[in-house]
Order: C-alpha cells, then sequence, then structure tokens
C-alpha cells in the first residue's frame, strides 16, 4: 500500500473549504487516508477575533411599568467587537443605549464597575427580568451584570449586580467527523478531538500544541477522504469566525506497529 495513503500528519486549513464557513467546514483529501487506527490533534491556530457578545447572548429581556406583565426584548447590534465599558474606541455602553427598540438607558459607574439601566421615558418604571423568564437559554442580560433571578418590583432604575463580561470564550473545542463517539462532555459532544484554551488577545492567535496526545479513536471505516472541523465556544455553540479569518489545524495519525514509530516522538 502506498504510504501517500498513510501521513503521519495532515495539514487542515480553512482556506482549503469545498464547502461551509470559517467555524465549520469541509475538506475533501486529495486522497484518501486508509489503514488508520487512532487521530489526534497536535496543532492549531485559530484567529481570536474578539467578539465579545456573540448573536445567542444578544437579548436583553426586560419588563416596563406601561405593561408590567408583557416581557419585552432589547437587542444589541452585534455585528461589531466591544474593547470597553466606556470611553474607548469600541465601547459597550454606546452600544447598549442604541439597541432595538431604544427603550432603555444604560449608564456605566467607573467606581462600582457596575452598569445601571432605566427607562428614558419620564415616569415609566422598568424591572429587568429573570432567567426564568427568559424565552433562550442565554441573554444579553448576565453579560452586561444582571443577574437577576427574582426581583418583582419596578424601580425606576435598577443597577447591575455583577460585573459586565467582555471576556469572549476561553476555550474553544474543536470537533472533528472522523473521531464520532470517543469523546463525550456534559453537554454530549461525542466529536471532540481537543479543548483549546485561549492563549491570545483580540487580533492576535491562539496556537495550540499539547505536550501529550490522546490518540483518539477514529470512526470505523477502510479510508476517510473528507474531514470536517465544527469550532464551539464554551456554551457549545458556534465560535464566531468568519471564512476569511482562516485557521490551520494538524492531526497526527497512528497505524499499526511499523507505523508506530513514526509518530512516537509526537
Amino acid at each position: 500500500m502506498s504510504f501517500a495513503n498513510q501521513p503521519s500528519r495532515l495539514l487542515i486549513s480553512s482556506d482549503d473549504l469545498d464547502y461551509g464557513v470559517g467555524n465549520s467546514f469541509t475538506c475533501t483529501l486529495p486522497e484518501p487516508i486508509t489503514g488508520a487506527e487512532r487521530a489526534d490533534l497536535m496543532r492549531a491556530v485559530i484567529p481570536n477575533t474578539g467578539y465579545p457578545i456573540p448573536a445567542y447572548q444578544a437579548n436583553f429581556y426586560y419588563y416596563t411599568s406601561v405593561a408590567p406583565s408583557t416581557l419585552l426584548t432589547a437587542t444589541l447590534n452585534v455585528n461589531q467587537y466591544f474593547d470597553g465599558i466606556a470611553g474607548s474606541t469600541y465601547p459597550l455602553i454606546e452600544a447598549l443605549n442604541v439597541m432595538s427598540p431604544a427603550t432603555l438607558t444604560f449608564t456605566y459607574n467607573p467606581n462600582t464597575n457596575r452598569l445601571t439601566v432605566a427607562s428614558p421615558v419620564l415616569g415609566v418604571t422598568i424591572r429587568v427580568a429573570p432567567s426564568t423568564d427568559w424565552p433562550t437559554r442565554f441573554a444579553l442580560n448576565t453579560r452586561v451584570g444582571f443577574q437577576n433571578t427574582g426581583n418583582t418590583t419596578l424601580t425606576a432604575s435598577q443597577t447591575g449586580t455583577i460585573l459586565p463580561n467582555l471576556i469572549r470564550s476561553k476555550v474553544i473545542y474543536v470537533l472533528c467527523n472522523v473521531v464520532m463517539n470517543d469523546s463525550i462532555s456534559t453537554d454530549g459532544l461525542r466529536t471532540a478531538i481537543a479543548k483549546v484554551p485561549v492563549n491570545s488577545t483580540y487580533g492576535g492567535l491562539t496556537v495550540y500544541n499539547p505536550a501529550v496526545l490522546n490518540w483518539n479513536r477514529l470512526v470505523a471505516g477502510n479510508s476517510y477522504g473528507q474531514v470536517k472541523i465544527d469550532l464551539l465556544d464554551d456554551q457549545y455553540q458556534p465560535y464566531p469566525l468568519a471564512t476569511e479569518e482562516f485557521c490551520e489545524f494538524e492531526v497526527v495519525f497512528k497505524y499499526d506497529d511499523i507505523e508506530e514509530a513514526r509518530t512516537r516522538s509526537y
């Protein structure tokens, strides 16, 4: 059998995708890989987009005295990153105050590092919705500091109970179709080949190179002609990465005992 079909390493670049987007793409191999028994992720390079509030966390839920039993939603424009809460090039506070609909006013207290929300309409009081009322699992409420689970009183304003969180995902789950059912997480992931810690700041590159390889079992099959990569954030949601923000992955393979010598140094 040709060694062309038994590479010790496979370099995958999202630049070479056949279809998909930057955080979920499929590459077709020039020749199928045959005879491999195990694989692992030896190296990864992933851009840090600094996109702190993804779309699935962009809704702020609240009530007002105008219709106290009607859950209202204000949606953040997520087509930008935020480099600070206030007084920066892309401050969060300005984005919060142009949410749609514009029925809330946010202010920032630099002494306490807390945000306060109020209605811009004179005489209208508000109440931030508790998590039990959210129609979605995640919300902007906790990202901007309103961890509210039981407040039932409408007030002129309400101050956040925790610090606003502008830190994006601390880890990136790399899923790969060739290692299905070899791993499991509390949320049921079964195709995770690696959990990559984010070790870069906005605009940089997160580089992953584990000291020890796990050697995941491969999906039963005679050959592997396509490799699919999916990137998830720490909430198991798609890691926000545009197609033009390319990433690279180096997968290593084990074959039989003879071929094991080729990968022993990894």
